[in-house]
């Protein structure tokens, strides 16, 4: 493309300006083209022809006009033109860059496998001044994170304009917002943007508000008018962020110690913590317990009620007042230890020694994860046992000791033995109580 002046009379072979081939009519003048104003000194220029024509290229020029001439005839005009060649498929052409506020005319000329067309009469149009921008089309808006808001919209369609007035500017972003509770104001406050964007983050947003997005945007004359709002978007409520997994330690046959970190921020203090805990090996199955209430205060916690020899992982999750956290991560599998006969008897001892009975008092023994079923007592008068009697006494519990009662003994040197027995079997045999029954009784309360 270029600028050339009048077309010259000299025949096909002759070029012009624009380093194009002179066009040499063989047929009468094309068709006046549609001409489109444009605003901010545009135009769309689109030829007139039929299918039946055979048209394989065409030429378009155009010019700026000034104030006060008449409109040549196409053909022995002297005015300063742009020439461009098109091809056959090429049915519009958009110009930018034109002068505004001023007349432009335009003609075309055909060319078909015989040769050229005549000039088509000149067709004018002024295209208009720039003006505000055209309002933003739609305003989406997506929740970031706690607080911040990303904001989209759709550039007016003449955002991409040549012309440097009219190109967009800046922006401005209205944030306005109605409150949920009760307590709180509906508000609004304007953001400026300075730059041609799409899309912007809106921070330091509250939850318990419903907020609402509206976009203008500038160019060289002004501000175009709000978008209309977007839908309403609520922050979601700042409860507490994801915990790390708990750590699980000294395991016993029914228990376990769990251990959990606090949230390092959170927008609302913490009100409890809650667990949950499975033998399998995730949360999906029935075998999940949950324990509530424990307090904001602490960092570990022993969880009771456990099943013996069985793989154990856990959960934390906190809770403040405007919700639950998300559970954490599972912790790393601690097995509880695996159920044995029950534990030793410790501190056999003769609490009460009368003329008619005696009273053996013991601290309990741990049934290592099977109930405690029955207790074995025996008794001998030598302390290698030998010939030993062995009772199952009535054991009963008082003060945090067994104990049970002995009747009907001989006037003899005695020593005693206990053991505690589960579904497993036996435990060991208690150190010996020796207990000589020959000295003088304690006296009997009446």
């Amino acid at each position: 493309t270029g600028c050339g002046s009048a077309r010259p009379t000299s025949p096909a072979t002759c070029g012009n300006m624009s380093g194009l081939e002179v066009v040499d009519p063989v047929f009468p003048a094309a068709w006046e083209p549609y001409v489109l104003a444009a605003p901010h000194g545009a135009a769309k220029v689109l030829p007139r022809w039929s299918e039946e024509d055979g048209v394989i290229k065409w030429r378009l020029k155009y010019r700026c006009g000034e104030a006060g001439e008449a409109h040549a005839d196409g053909k022995d005009d002297n005015f300063h033109w742009t020439e461009l060649e098109l091809r056959n498929f090429t049915r519009e052409v958009p110009l930018t860059g034109l002068t505004c506020d001023k007349p432009h005319y335009f003609k075309v000329a055909l060319r078909t496998q015989q040769g050229w067309s005549d000039w088509s009469r000149e067709v004018g149009c002024v295209p208009p001044s720039p003006t505000v921008p055209g309002k933003c089309a739609g305003v989406f808006a997506t929740v970031k994170d706690d607080t911040t808001a990303l904001i989209r919209w759709t550039r007016p369609l003449d955002y991409a304009v040549c012309a440097d007035l009219a190109s967009i500017r800046q922006y401005r972003l209205l944030i306005s917002w109605r409150p949920l509770r009760s307590d709180d104001e509906a508000g609004q406050h304007e953001v400026e943007i300075g730059e041609d964007v799409n899309s912007y983050e809106a921070a330091n947003l509250q939850c318990e508000r419903q907020y609402y997005f509206q976009v203008a945007s500038a160019n060289g004359v002004g501000w175009s008018e709000y978008s209309d709002p977007s839908s309403a978007l609520v922050m979601p409520p700042p409860v507490p962020p994801k915990l790390r997994p708990p750590a699980l330690r000294k395991a016993t046959h029914h228990s376990m110690m769990v251990q959990w970190q606090h949230p390092l921020r959170c927008a609302a203090p913490v009100e409890s913590y809650r667990f949950r805990h499975t033998t399998s090996e995730d949360f999906g199955g029935s075998d999940v317990t949950e324990i509530h209430g424990v307090a904001a205060t602490d960092t570990q916690l022993m969880a009771d009620g456990l099943r013996p020899g069985k793989h154990y992982i856990f959960q934390v999750r906190a809770l403040n007042k405007y919700g639950l956290s998300i559970w954490s991560d599972s912790s790393l599998p601690l097995q509880t230890l695996t159920p044995t006969e029950p534990s030793r008897i410790e501190g056999l001892v003769a609490v009460d020694v009368f003329r008619s009975h005696i009273t053996l008092q013991w601290r309990p023994a741990e049934p290592n994860g099977h109930e405690v079923t029955s207790h074995v007592l025996r008794s001998a008068h030598r302390p290698d046992m030998t010939d030993a009697v062995e009772v199952q006494p009535a054991v009963t519990r008082k003060g945090g000791f067994d104990t049970c009662n002995l009747r009907h003994l001989q006037k003899a040197q005695y020593y005693f033995q206990i053991a505690a027995s589960n579904k497993l079997g036996l435990s060991e045999w208690s150190d010996l109580l020796a207990l000589d029954l020959t000295v003088p009784f304690q006296l009997e309360d009446c």
